[in-house]
């Protein structure tokens, strides 16, 4: 049994108990604001549907998190932790909604609570999330059960002695059309949806939380539709062309094993960047790639568009850089 797994099952349900404790002395008044226009609320709604409303999320939340760890031996860990992260952010967010909103009208009445309470309950909502997120953690499979499910041709082997030599520094420049495509469409749809809600009177929140997702999901498609792939000495590093930022770094000491595949798209996941439970892959159409097996027991598959020879020679300079580190690293620890 994952120790860490089940204790993030319990924060996710947690909000369920305290609700059923909280409902007591907070109960439901008549009336509760639902809307701000500016300072001051424009928008209520019957404090007992809201009460309804809150105990539907928190149960949902909480049989999320059950299901979770009946299923824990076939929902993988990558995506039970951000599942359990993204129920105990919404299960806790719930709550210190009708909290903070039953608290406030109660001191203030309904027509003079603020919008900056309704802040608060955002913000706790993500630091429960974040707490989640820590508890869950990862477990990382030990050296010896990881190298072996990495073929031995392509295992990190130490370099020591005449077999240390400078690591010559390989870099190779990836685009893809399909990520660029999705980036700027993102960009172009929400901001259109940003406009449009800001328009039609909905709170900053909203228009906020719009820009944020959107944007942030437009700015990593960007990143990603251009790049450039370099091994050195220190391991490999991804950066992107269209901005001034490094999408992705393996260090030397994290390689376990790096080989050169054929990356079908049906067998990765498809086209572009693709993010699955085990795996991460960059695709552009499908062709050799340099898949590096990492310490966390992840793989992170990268397809060179110059072709297998590009592909192997990247592929041999981190196995050099990587080999070299574990040498020195063991003869340390000696």
């Amino acid at each position: 049994m994952n120790v860490r797994r089940v204790l993030a099952g319990l924060l996710t349900i947690l909000p369920l108990a305290v609700l059923l404790l909280v409902v007591p002395r907070l109960p439901p008044p008549e009336r509760v604001p639902t809307h701000w226009s500016g300072s001051r609320p424009d928008g209520w709604a019957d404090g007992g549907e809201l009460l309804v409303g809150v105990m539907t999320v928190v149960v949902l939340c909480a049989l999320a998190a059950a299901a979770l760890a009946v299923l824990q031996r076939v929902v993988p860990q990558a995506w039970s932790r951000w599942a359990l992260t993204a129920a105990a952010a919404v299960g806790w967010g719930a709550l210190l909604v009708y909290a903070v909103t039953v608290w406030r009208t109660g001191v203030d009445g309904p027509d003079d609570v603020g919008p900056a309470w309704a802040l608060l309950a955002v913000l706790g909502a993500l630091v429960a999330g974040l707490a989640g997120y820590a508890v869950h953690g990862r477990r990382l499979p030990s050296l010896a059960e990881l190298r072996e499910r990495v073929p031995e041709r392509a295992r990190t082997q130490p370099l020591r002695g005449r077999a240390v030599r400078p690591v010559e520094p390989w870099a190779t420049e990836v685009a893809s059309a399909t990520m660029k495509v999705i980036g700027w469409g993102l960009a172009a749809v929400f901001t259109i949806t940003a406009g449009v809600v800001a328009v039609s009177g909905e709170s900053l929140v909203m228009v906020a939380l719009v820009v944020i997702v959107g944007g942030g999901a437009a700015l990593l498609a960007v990143a990603w539709s251009a790049v450039l792939l370099r091994v050195d000495e220190d391991g490999l590093e991804v950066r992107s062309r269209v901005l001034p930022v490094r999408v992705a770094r393996v260090p030397a000491e994290d390689v376990v094993g790096v080989e050169v595949l054929d990356l079908d798209p049906m067998r990765w996941g498809g086209i572009g960047l693709r993010a699955l439970p085990e795996r991460t892959a960059y695709i552009v159409d499908g062709g050799p790639g340099i898949v590096v097996w990492k310490r966390d027991g992840r793989r992170l598959a990268l397809q060179v568009t110059e072709g297998d020879a590009a592909a192997r020679a990247g592929a041999r300079t981190l196995l050099q850089a990587a080999g070299q580190r574990l040498g020195t690293g063991s003869v340390t620890s000696s």
